[in-house]
C-alpha cells in the first residue's frame, strides 16, 4: 500500500490507511480496533489518541507509537516517513561512495562520514568519479588492477 506523495501530513497519511486496509474479514479498521491490535502487541495506544492523530490535532506521535500503528495495520513504519524516497537516494548515493572508494583504493579511515552533509557527500563522489575516469583513462598498470 503506497502513498504517491511524499508531502502528506500524517493524519493524511493515516487516514488513508484507515480507507483503504481491511482486516482479514475485509472489514476496514476502527481506531478501536487498531488500538486493541496494537495493545496485544505490547504497545500503549488508545482509541483516543489515534482519533486525534487522524484529525491532525494530535501532530508528533513519539516514534513507539508510530511503529505501535504501522505493526497494527501490518505496514513497515516508512510508510509514515516524510518522504521515503529521499531515504532510498540516500542509500544509494552512500552505496556508490562506498564503491569509489573501492574502486579508486581511497581510505578515509579519519573521517566521521555521518557528519558529513549531503552536499559534501555528492562532491566526494563526484572527485572520485573523476579520479576513477583518469585512472582509467591513463591505463596504468595500478589502475587496470584496480578497475577489474
Amino acid at each position: 500500500m503506497t502513498v504517491t506523495s511524499g508531502d502528506l501530513s500524517f493524519a493524511e497519511k493515516l487516514g488513508h490507511l484507515f480507507d483503504h486496509a481491511r482486516d482479514e474479514n475485509g472489514v476496514r479498521y476502527t481506531g478501536k480496533k487498531i488500538a486493541e491490535k496494537a495493545n496485544s502487541l505490547g504497545y500503549t495506544l488508545s482509541d483516543a489518541y489515534i482519533s486525534q492523530l487522524r484529525t491532525g490535532k494530535a501532530r508528533t506521535p513519539s516514534f513507539r507509537t508510530v511503529e505501535a500503528i504501522a505493526r497494527a495495520f501490518e505496514v513497515s513504519v516508512t510508510y509514515f516517513l516524510a518522504n521515503p524516497d529521499e531515504d532510498l537516494d540516500r542509500a544509494q548515493q552512500q552505496q556508490d561512495y562506498v564503491e569509489m572508494l573501492a574502486t579508486t583504493g581511497t581510505h578515509l579511515s579519519g573521517v566521521r562520514l555521518e557528519a558529513l552533509c549531503p552536499d559534501t557527500i555528492d562532491v566526494v563522489i563526484d572527485l572520485l568519479k573523476l579520479v576513477k575516469a583518469q585512472a582509467v583513462a591513463t591505463k596504468t598498470p595500478q589502475a587496470q588492477q584496480d578497475v577489474s
